[in-house]
């Protein structure tokens, strides 16, 4: 390894923990300055691409791609954010031992890559494979994911450094997802529909290319010590602890990754382009605040909880983002289930109107983002916290939730029609959706996995002061009364139909919805500051210690 990259490791003493809330508020204005650019380029993308060649791109490449990546760096990235002997950074060989460990995703990835892809090509049919462009599309995208996997070393030293450089990833990251947008809308222009998928490709590796140059870019072009390495005289090429807990935590990304991702494997093999291309639709929409709130929030909780898991604030921290998330559970039941049929025709572009996207939608708010959201502070903590053989503890758990996805997708497949009442209507014969029965075989794994999770936090606590309380983790018993009021009341306006009648009863609706909305969030500010203020208290105290 060049003695250039090893100094961008600075030789300190052992840092002052990130603030975890200006970490989050950082990634949020990220994601959400990001996303909002891009959903006006993504509605064009909807209008321009049929479903069949969106299907293909968000839900099969995307899926090739995420493999790749998850798998070749996501338990190596884990070990090396947590900062178990900071001190040890100071001396060549430590800086040396982290530098050889980060280069090892691209190499995992070199060989995992192929093994994908092909085992992608094997798998897929004939009207996938036989669309136009099809082949370069797929290669691209593996392009992409390996020119990610090559700055895993950047990414590293911008998160371990003290503080951490996160206005590089907001640049990167951000600038990534806009270029993305913007060269795949103009490839669409510019090459025709009939080069959808080289225009979705092409949009995919520009991205890539970005993140690439801007991380490079801030550690002085230095492009050699990203493949190369070199070993300290007598030493272990890497250290013994951080190797072990990467491996354990590869392995169960495995697991974990499956479980994510099952039902994208799951909707390729059952459901045919155009409705993969609805389901598509659905994701993206329904996932935009989770990669605008809860991705940022579960990375500053991570980086928070692997530099200071002893701190006193860590208790009060991990309590108040699950009461949070319980919370926003809470906003969700109240308010999407009266607005949504008002708010999804702004949404879906008419070719997606008779796809499954809509249903898909509904029920990916309604339940697998308050699901999402829990999981994943409390898998947040889980990461930060456990050692190797937790780890493989968390693995046989995540077996036993993909056998309650495959058995709660069995079951649910196989249910007779049945006869249902829709706002008081008449009796209506109705069959079970294939991609919403995914959807609830997905929450149904993910239950098991926060269940371990809180079972792992609470023992945690249990050697520690204060201990974990369940009760503490619920929220206000009067929000929750007001939730119940705010559905009942929008419930009748939106089942009276008058929002049908034209745009002022329409926005009638909606504006009574934003309205209550103002006043939910006030009352869990109100509910919730006492312990905020005490936990900025706290954080401030160590930061000044």
């Amino acid at each position: 390894m060049s003695t250039q990259f090893i100094s961008m490791i600075p030789p300190a003493s052992i840092p002052p923990a990130s603030n975890p809330l200006l970490t989050a508020r950082s990634l949020v204005l990220l994601q959400l300055l990001s996303r909002i650019l891009t959903f006006t380029l993504n509605q064009s993308l909807l209008r321009l691409a049929s479903p069949s060649v969106f299907g293909t791109a968000a839900i099969q490449f995307d899926l090739v791609c995420s493999s790749i990546l998850f798998l070749s760096r996501e338990g190596i990235r884990n070990a090396l954010l947590r900062k178990t002997d900071v001190n040890n950074e100071v001396e060549p060989k430590g800086r040396s031992q982290i530098h050889a460990l980060s280069v090892a995703p691209l190499q995992l990835g070199v060989v995992i890559a192929p093994l994908i892809t092909g085992l992608y090509l094997w798998s897929s049919s004939q009207s996938t494979t036989s669309q136009q462009g099809f082949h370069l599309s797929l290669i691209l995208y593996v392009a992409s994911a390996l020119i990610e996997l090559s700055i895993e070393p950047c990414y590293i030293q911008v998160h371990r450094s003290s503080p951490p450089k996160i206005n590089v990833r907001v640049q990167a990251e951000g600038g990534m997802a806009i270029v993305k947008a913007i060269v795949t809308v103009a490839s669409l222009l510019g090459l025709g529909e009939g080069k959808a998928l080289i225009s979705f490709a092409l949009g995919q590796v520009t991205g890539a290319i970005w993140l690439a140059v801007l991380y490079i870019k801030e550690f002085d072009w230095n492009v050699k010590s990203l493949v190369t390495t070199q070993r300290v005289e007598g030493q272990p090429r890497f250290d013994p602890d951080t190797l072990s807990l990467a491996i354990a935590n590869t392995w169960q990304s495995l697991i974990k990754h499956l479980l994510t991702e099952a039902d994208r494997l799951a909707v390729t093999r059952i459901s045919p382009l155009d409705d993969q291309g609805g389901y598509a639709v659905a994701m993206n929409y329904g996932s935009l605040i989770a990669r605008i709130v809860f991705q940022p929030i579960e990375e500053s909780l991570l980086l928070y909880y692997s530099n200071s898991l002893s701190s006193a604030a860590t208790f009060p921290l991990f309590a108040s983002t699950i009461r949070l998330s319980l919370y926003l559970s809470t906003i969700i039941q109240a308010f999407v289930p009266p607005l949504f049929p008002a708010i999804s025709p702004l949404l879906l572009p008419r070719q997606y109107r008779g796809t499954s996207a809509s249903s898909i939608l509904s029920l990916y708010l309604k339940v697998y983002i308050p699901c999402l959201s829990l999981n994943g502070v409390a898998e947040a903590f889980h990461t930060a916290s456990a050692d190797p053989s937790e780890v493989k503890r968390q693995g046989r758990w995540m077996i036993a939730s993909s056998g309650v996805f495959a058995s709660t997708l069995f079951v649910l497949t196989h249910l007779p029609p049945y006869y249902v009442s829709k706002n008081g209507g008449p009796f209506q014969l109705v069959t079970s959706n294939r991609e919403e029965c995914l959807v609830l075989a997905s929450c149904a794994a993910m239950v098991i996995r926060i269940v371990y999770a809180l079972r792992h936090a609470k023992r945690y606590f249990s050697f520690r002061k204060p201990s974990l309380r369940w009760l503490s983790l619920l929220p206000s018993v009067k929000i929750m009364s007001w939730a119940c009021l705010v559905r009942l009341i929008l419930g009748l306006l939106a089942t009276s139909g008058r929002w049908e009648r034209g745009w002022k009863e329409w926005a009638e609706l909606i504006g009574v919805g934003g309205v209550m909305g103002l006043a939910t969030l006030g009352f869990i500010a109100q509910a919730e500051g006492g312990h905020m203020k005490g936990l900025r208290r706290m954080m401030k105290a160590e930061k000044s210690n």
